[in-house]
């Protein structure tokens, strides 16, 4: 696969090396006051994803299989045989993948609000959403008008981040609909699941799904707080979690 150029940050230089993946949308800024916390203990790598930041995109519409190869060259590249992978949204969908691909590389995950997961639905909403689809693949199939109907579709029917996403929009509908679930039951590793109650982007269900997936995963939700949980004195609160659950881990390894 081709080698994007990844932009990045590193902070810290004693503990093992943590691999900080942002959401969707966001860059290396957003995890950044977090990461800073988490350097005193850990040896801290934030990363901008192709695509996002100033990383520039893939040579092609990527899923996440392909960002975690990514993420895989970057480890080989800065010579970590072993690192803590810390992603939000969008980057735990990359480490989940990065973890199951390459068991080798990775000591832990933490996933604050993550995707991977279908939304549980309501009848009703299933057949809205089976509805938008059969209209856009009709438009697909028109002989007249078919550019201006499906721009129209977008438009309409299109969510904030497809609208938003310009050349990753072809990525963003390979990656919104992968469903992790049986990924997820394979992971040994140790699992902490950081979860803002108030979430509407990934709802706190997908926390105690991922909780009953994961064999080996700790869960911890914050009354609240939403989707960006981590932000501005957020930043304390989840780090001192991730702290916690990087130092058990580190003990337990001394100790053995």
């Amino acid at each position: 696969m081709a080698q994007v150029q990844l932009n990045t940050v590193q902070l810290g230089n004693s503990g093992c090396p943590l691999i900080m993946l942002h959401g969707w949308g966001q860059n290396l800024q957003s995890l950044q006051p977090m990461g800073e916390l988490l350097a005193t203990q850990s040896k801290v790598h934030i990363l901008d994803l192709p695509g996002f930041g100033k990383s520039p995109p893939p040579p092609e519409d990527w899923d996440t299989a392909q960002y975690a190869d990514r993420v895989y060259q970057y480890l080989e590249a800065a010579g970590i045989d072993r690192a803590d992978m810390l992603g939000h949204s969008f980057g735990g969908r990359v480490s989940i993948r990065l973890a199951h691909k390459y068991p080798h590389k990775v000591r832990s995950i933490t996933l604050i609000n993550s995707g991977g997961l279908q939304r549980q639905r309501t009848l009703k909403q299933s057949l809205r959403s089976q509805w938008v689809r059969n209209m856009r693949n009709t438009f697909k199939l028109s002989p007249l008008y078919r550019d201006e109907l499906l721009t129209w579709h977008s438009q309409n029917y299109g969510s904030r981040d497809y609208l938003n996403a310009g050349s990753l929009q072809g990525t963003l509908v390979k990656t919104v609909s992968e469903d992790l679930s049986e990924i997820a039951k394979q992971i040994l590793i140790p699992v902490l699941l950081l979860w803002g109650e108030a979430d509407t982007e990934t709802p706190i269900e997908m926390a105690h799904r991922y909780h009953s997936l994961f064999p080996n995963s700790e869960l911890i939700t914050v009354p609240n707080r939403d989707h960006f949980m981590f932000q501005a004195e957020g930043s304390h609160l989840c780090s001192y979690y991730v702290d916690k659950f990087l130092n058990r881990l580190s003990s337990k390894e001394l100790s053995t």
